[in-house]
């Protein structure tokens, strides 16, 4: 009867999870341009064109981001177009909800598993990126799959966490960090035949994946290339060293413990400076009590994981510090540190086993409330034919529209967003070069085959890279659009000859 409870307990937070994503559902897309690369990918797959990039010039195959989103969007697409999507990836999250409650029940017990789960069900990002056509959903649920399978003693459990880590780094390449969790967590608990099959599955599936990529990229940089830079939006600034990967690390850790930590759990902007880092201090402390303590009872798979996914993230550079990527780690120190409060003395530690999530979760719901009038808001302007894209991201989605409605179908339009201007444009196109230097730009430009410019308001690199090309080349560029408010130009790119006296 108990376990019947426990379970009916955990659906019904996982539906309220759900009811909230309802509430705050956006229907634009996201304004990174992820989103759109993603559903490119799946459109390519779809129409049977391979694994490729259908917004860049040449439709390359593409070889950054592993395979399982895209597979899956391609099915959805069958069924519909963005909102199908957007809808799955609610269930993701809700599902998330369901599965922390079990691998709490089975990791940290009844109590903080609950209410690790209710705290994450009203949790803004987690309820953020339930609309998002983004990698978080599918990852993070992945994560807590492998992480519950992991524990279970049965051969069964053992294959089941195999596939989930598997499809988690098919997901996203940091699934590297389960797919070493798995078999180093079975290998110190003695499970050496299970040990020894995650580690060739993951042995096999970094090689596959890094195979692909080999041949695929033609010598384009990966992930691992971007991690050594100090600034992948400013590569002149160079590689950093040891000592410096050392100190980015340890200022990421900082970063994310005094500011992400807090904003990840109580939403973006909540109190001041102060406020957030005492509390981000204390989740932290009490999530790495919580891994002491388990870890004297035998080190698992979710301790490792946390161990070596939280290592990987503080390594980034650091324009990537944010919720976006804590956010599959957020599971887990919800549970850790609900599992340390319930460590503490009955007569002392029952108020802080309650009145800490409780607080933590009423800033969640607070954030619903202030967060669903402007999305209910936003969702009837968009049926209405009018998207509530933020300003700059309408100008250029405008400018989009224009360029397909007025420039040849085979024209290369250079721009800052080429992943969302396809998707709105179906025109091919790239980034400029990130140099400031002009020369280097234009040579960008003309190797890329550009034949339009975008001028857009939703980067500052547009401005520190592109414009100063157009000012030291303006004989090269002749404006033939711009709207939008903020404005948004487009310049066609004319051939030296053409103003040659």
């Amino acid at each position: 009867m108990m376990h019947r409870s426990f379970g009916l307990a955990a659906l019904g937070i996982a539906a309220l999870h759900f009811v909230l994503g309802l509430l705050v559902f956006e229907p634009i897309l996201f304004p990174g341009g992820d989103n759109a690369g993603y559903l490119i990918l799946g459109d390519a797959l779809r129409s049977g064109e391979g694994y490729r990039d259908l917004h860049l010039p040449g439709t390359p195959l593409h070889a950054k981001y592993p395979p399982l989103l895209p597979l899956l969007l391609a099915g959805l697409g069958w069924f519909g177009g963005v909102g199908v999507a957007k809808v799955a990836m609610l269930l993701m999250t809700s599902a998330t909800v369901w599965v922390t409650a079990r691998l709490g029940q089975r990791w940290v017990g009844d109590g903080p598993a609950l209410l690790a789960a209710g705290v994450l069900a009203v949790n803004p990002t987690l309820l953020e990126y339930g609309h998002y056509v983004l990698s978080e959903a599918p990852f993070t649920l992945l994560v807590v799959l492998a992480l519950w399978f992991s524990l279970r003693d049965d051969g069964k459990g053992a294959t089941l966490a195999m596939l989930a880590a598997v499809a988690a780094f098919a997901t996203r390449t940091a699934g590297m960090a389960i797919l070493v969790a798995l078999p180093l967590a079975w290998f110190l608990d003695g499970r050496r035949r299970h040990a020894i099959r995650a580690g060739a599955a993951g042995i096999g599936t970094l090689g596959a994946w890094s195979l692909y990529q080999r041949w695929a990229a033609a010598g384009q940089p990966g992930y691992l290339a971007e991690l050594l830079l100090v600034d992948p939006y400013t590569p002149s600034a160079g590689t950093v060293g040891i000592a410096g990967l050392l100190a980015r690390t340890a200022e990421n850790c900082w970063t994310f413990v005094s500011r992400v930590v807090p904003e990840t759990l109580l939403g973006p902007g909540v109190g001041g400076d102060g406020f957030r880092t005492v509390l981000g201090l204390a989740i932290a402390s009490a999530a790495l009590a919580g891994w002491a303590i388990r870890s004297r009872r035998g080190v698992q798979t979710p301790e490792l994981f946390a161990l070596l996914y939280a290592g990987l993230i503080a390594a980034w550079p650091s324009v990537w510090t944010d919720r976006r990527f804590l956010l599959p780690l957020v599971p887990v120190i919800l549970l850790l540190s609900l599992a340390a409060l319930w460590q503490l003395p009955p007569n002392r530690g029952r108020w802080a086993r309650w009145a800490a999530p409780a607080v933590i979760a009423l800033f969640g719901l607070a954030w619903t409330v202030k967060t669903v009038p402007d999305r209910l808001a936003c969702a009837a302007s968009y049926r209405a034919g009018r998207p509530c894209d933020a300003p700059g991201n309408a100008s250029l989605y405008e400018a989009a529209r224009w360029a397909r409605d007025n420039t040849p179908p085979d024209a290369i339009m250079a721009n800052r967003k080429p992943r969302l201007f396809y998707w709105y444009a179906r025109r091919r196109g790239d980034l400029y070069p990130f140099s400031s230097d002009p020369a280097t730009v234009m040579a960008g430009l003309e190797a890329m085959g550009a034949d339009f410019v975008l001028v857009d308001q939703v980067s500052a690199t547009t401005h520190r890279y592109l414009v100063p090309a157009i000012r030291a080349y303006e004989d090269r560029f002749e404006a033939v659009y711009a709207g939008g408010d903020p404005m948004s130009a487009v310049f066609r790119l004319l051939a030296p000859s053409a103003n040659a006296e």
